[in-house]
């Protein structure tokens, strides 16, 4: 197999910090619901020293300290955004899908992704990953689950994804998406894909592994009965769950839902993400709460099969994240998409706008289930994961309208400066760890080849 990202990486220097730096300048959001509207961090050693107000943080910096300073020139400062569901795979099919009706969600995925899939090989995984990653560092995202298919290219599948986010300096959660559809010898590479991957990184401070499983549709009871039990305090489930295709399948096993049947094999636990949901009823959601799972939508998605939305609010004790589902990288655009989306559908602003805050801080709480150094946050004694949007608003930032800013100004710009435990890995709209013009000169190239395979097939 050919390893696309020896050749991609950026070693220049720049993207140690060798010195203890304060980022001021600009209003603050701390993800915890808090802006300082004149805001500052220092960070040493990769954690978060201090936060706060610019003269309540520089008055906590040593005075013989060697400092190096970083003026945002009145940009927002904020935590590095967290995307609980994305698939890289999807990445070089931009332009190639095609408008079939989203009548039938079930047609769309056999007509379309399961045929696309079926084209990637190694290089074309890699450099989707790759292409994936700059998307999501430019739109300040540090943290990603992604859940990957390749039936071609099974095993191994993840390291080489891992490799892609080793080089970037961010953290991602990576999975292999189970099925029965492509047969039985993949089905077992695919199982022993997921588990040696959580295996290898259970201890890794950027990588981490789930169990990943297209749906309860794809396998069987037997499937099931082989991985009941897989899950515990390492890893847990990250699968599409709720559609209508798959309730009915459920059903018609005598279950009263999809969460039901995955609860009877031992398959939920608190590090388990539940993509969907829309048909979900009462009970079922319940089980989801005394499980400790997360549910997540995926507005991007949802645009495109309107009925996959969860009715809101579901219950005031779900927990509810947000993600890309691989329609796009960016967080803060999935977060507008969902608030016009609710909108549309008559929901008053008030509690709308409570539910999106709720949902960043799950985001930030379910990723700090993996990971420590408290994802999504900004306080002492986080790691220093900071992003500085190229954003300077000119009507006030503050902590009751910071919402507001985020869904209408700031989601339509790019990061300006992207630091992961305290080393600038993007700054200037300039990547630091991954060569961007390399990937992309690739990436076009391994395109035309897939589409000519897709087209083909």
């Amino acid at each position: 197999m050919k390893d696309t990202i020896a050749n991609i990486s950026n070693t220049s220097p720049e993207t140690a910090v060798s010195k203890p730096v304060a980022i001021y300048g600009g209003p603050l959001f701390d993800g915890k619901g808090s802006v300082f509207e004149d805001g500052a961090a220092f960070v040493s050693k990769g954690k978060i020293v201090a936060v706060g107000s610019e003269e309540s943080v520089f008055n906590k910096i040593p005075k013989a300290v060697d400092l190096e300073v970083y003026d945002t020139m009145g940009r927002v400062i904020f935590p590095g955004m967290i995307n609980l569901h994305h698939h890289f795979y999807r990445t070089l099919a931009m332009g190639l899908q095609s408008f079939l009706p989203n009548t039938d969600v079930q047609k769309h995925f056999e007509q379309f992704w399961w045929k696309f899939d079926k084209c990637l090989d190694d290089e074309i995984v890699q450099l989707s990953a790759a292409v994936g990653v700059l998307n999501s560092i430019r739109a300040g995202v540090t943290t990603i689950f992604d859940l990957h298919s390749s039936p071609v290219f099974v095993s191994g599948t993840l390291e080489k994804i891992a490799s892609v986010i080793k080089r970037a300096e961010i953290e991602a959660v990576l999975s292999y998406e189970i099925s029965e559809r492509n047969g039985e010898d993949i089905f077992i590479r695919s199982v022993d894909e997921n588990l040696d991957f959580i295996e290898n990184h259970k201890q890794d401070a950027c990588l981490r592994g789930m169990i990943g499983i297209r749906a309860n549709s794809s396998l069987s009871e037997k499937s099931l009965t082989l991985l009941s039990g897989k899950t515990d305090d390492n890893a847990g489930i990250h699968i599409h769950l709720g559609s209508e295709h798959d309730i009915h399948y459920c059903k018609g096993l005598n279950y009263t839902g999809p969460v039901e049947r995955l609860r009877s094999f031992d398959l939920i636990n608190p590090k388990s993400l539940l993509v969907g949901g829309a048909r979900l009823d009462k009970d079922e959601i319940d089980q989801i709460i005394k499980n400790e799972a997360v549910t997540v939508q995926t507005p991007n998605s949802n645009i495109h099969y309107p009925t996959d939305s969860i009715p809101l609010p579901a219950s005031e004790k779900l927990e509810i994240g947000i993600g890309t589902s691989g329609y796009s990288s960016n967080i803060l655009e999935s977060l507008r998409f969902e608030y016009n989306h609710y909108r549309q559908s008559g929901v008053e602003n008030v509690p709308l706008l409570s539910f999106l805050e709720t949902q960043l801080q799950t985001n930030s709480d379910f990723a700090g289930r993996y990971f420590t150094g408290k994802p999504g946050i900004l306080e002492k004694g986080a790691n220093a994961d900071i992003v500085v949007f190229d954003y300077i608003p000119v009507t006030p930032f503050q902590t009751d309208n910071y919402l507001q800013h985020l869904l209408f100004g700031i989601q339509d710009v790019p990061a300006q400066m992207v630091m992961t435990k305290g080393r600038f890995i993007y700054n200037n709209h300039t990547f630091l760890t991954l060569d961007e013009q390399i990937i992309i000169n690739e990436s076009q190239k391994a395109s035309r080849r897939l589409w000519e395979i897709f087209t083909k097939n």
